[in-house]
């Protein structure tokens, strides 16, 4: 034994520097959650109430334009990219992944108005909840998102199918692209 491994003030330092590591490190640790919590908390899509769908609704309706095309990320069970060209209301063409989709139900789905179905079926859902007329079948649904102030699009659409067992069913979708074609 050395005579510095005895020496109880060499004893209180050590005790006091690992202290102070320890202290500093749980004070990083309570940084570094707060800094998650927060950028979490900003990237949050604000809750979508009937309300906000049917006003964006009313705006597409006022505004849409009859020639677009429109890219759609998916994430969830399903992740895919979509793209669709519409033409004087009508599809011209439409893929998943690059590949070309050919039914119809699938197709109408990723334009502007087949998105606002999607959204309607969950809204509906969500009505009746609120109105207290939903039965045991009718899913309870958390939905965020937000919608073009001027045009009315759905930009980004959260759905969470709340679970009574297991876990939470997520899809969301994010348009990445959309360019009006004169």
């Amino acid at each position: 034994m050395t005579p510095e491994s005895t020496d109880p003030s060499q004893r209180i330092r050590r005790v006091a520097t690992y202290t102070t590591a320890a202290l500093l490190g749980v004070a990083t640790a309570i940084v570094g959650l707060l800094t998650m919590v927060i950028l979490r908390h900003q990237q949050t899509l604000p809750k979508l109430t009937p309300k906000d769908f049917y006003e964006a609704k009313a705006r597409w309706e006022e505004n849409a334009p009859p020639s677009y095309n429109i890219e759609i990320a998916v994430t969830g069970r399903q992740a895919a990219l979509y793209y669709a060209e519409v033409r004087e209301g009508e599809v011209f063409a439409a893929t998943r992944d690059g590949e070309v989709l050919s039914r119809l139900r699938t197709i109408d789905t990723w334009t502007v108005p087949g998105m606002f179905t999607t959204i309607h079926s969950d809204v509906a859902n969500l009505e009746r909840h609120l109105a207290g007329t939903a039965d045991q079948n009718t899913p309870q649904l958390l939905l965020r998102g937000y919608f073009d102030e001027q045009t009315g699009v759905p930009l980004r659409y959260h759905r969470t199918e709340l679970q009574k067992w297991g876990p939470n069913v997520e899809v969301m979708w994010e348009v990445t692209r959309f360019e009006v074609i004169p």
